[in-house]
């Protein structure tokens, strides 16, 4: 008895033992979906990374550029403010503080009750016109825009567009806090088939359309005819005021 209860123990064992080493084995055959999770947050944090040293070695060119600007210069005073001069306007020109002439295209929108009437869709533009407007500015400055504005008012970095509830019925399309009204008029500096071909590939026009809204784009393509106006608005950091911590 006591020999048959010692077979079976060690059966058990054994049979534990093979159990384990077979979960083990799967286990490892098989990775988990948290260590491929895992895998991906580290692929991602290496592409930003990527992406970070890459910019960041642009600014070091840039600056280096720079510097070998100020020692050829040799201490000239002139030379050097011509320098300073000559960044300040490239900075002033990337920021949209200056107006920028070129070909380029016109976008105008206004409502057209002559379009078919499709229930669905009718009148959704106004409801979502800011939604609408910012898509099309997106899509034309990922694809050969370098300077665009609607209804005067330049786009910047700090730019927004966005309808706001105003004291009557109805809401109000504001840009860069300026109220504007229909017809809106988008206009862009930059590659004009670049732009024209987003706008086609993105149904601008049919899309417009259904929500009955009359969607008319121009082409520019000779130098010096199209303009986008300076930024006017306040620029980051114009209310800020210094603290005084003594």
């Amino acid at each position: 008895m006591k020999k048959s209860g010692f077979v079976w123990s060690m059966t058990g064992i054994l049979a534990l033992f093979g159990f384990m080493l077979t979960v083990q084995l799967t286990s490892r055959q098989q990775p988990s979906s948290t260590t491929l999770s895992s895998y991906l947050d580290y692929r991602t944090q290496v592409d930003e990374q990527v992406e970070e040293h890459t910019i960041l070695m642009q600014d070091i060119a840039k600056e280096k550029a720079q510097l070998a600007q100020f020692e050829a210069s040799g201490g000239n005073q002139q030379e050097m403010q011509a320098v300073l001069k000559k960044d300040a306007q490239t900075v002033a020109a990337q920021a949209g503080l200056t107006p920028v002439t070129g070909p380029g295209i016109t976008i105008t929108i206004q409502d057209d009750p002559s379009l078919p009437f499709y229930p669905e869709t009718a009148g959704a533009f106004a409801q979502n016109a800011d939604v609408e407007i910012s898509q099309i500015v997106n899509d034309l400055f990922g694809n050969g825009a370098t300077a665009i504005s609607i209804n005067g008012n330049r786009l910047v970095t700090t730019s927004s567009i966005r309808l706001v509830s105003g004291l009557g019925p109805g809401t109000e399309l504001q840009v860069n806090t300026e109220p504007v009204v229909e017809p809106y008029v988008i206009t862009a500096v930059g590659n004009v088939s670049e732009m024209q071909s987003i706008l086609t590939v993105d149904d601008v026009k049919p899309s417009l359309n259904l929500m009955q809204e009359d969607c008319i784009v121009k082409a520019y393509n000779k130098p010096h005819t199209v303009t986008v106006p300076a930024y006017q608005g306040p620029l980051p950091g114009t209310w800020a005021k210094e603290v005084d911590n003594g």
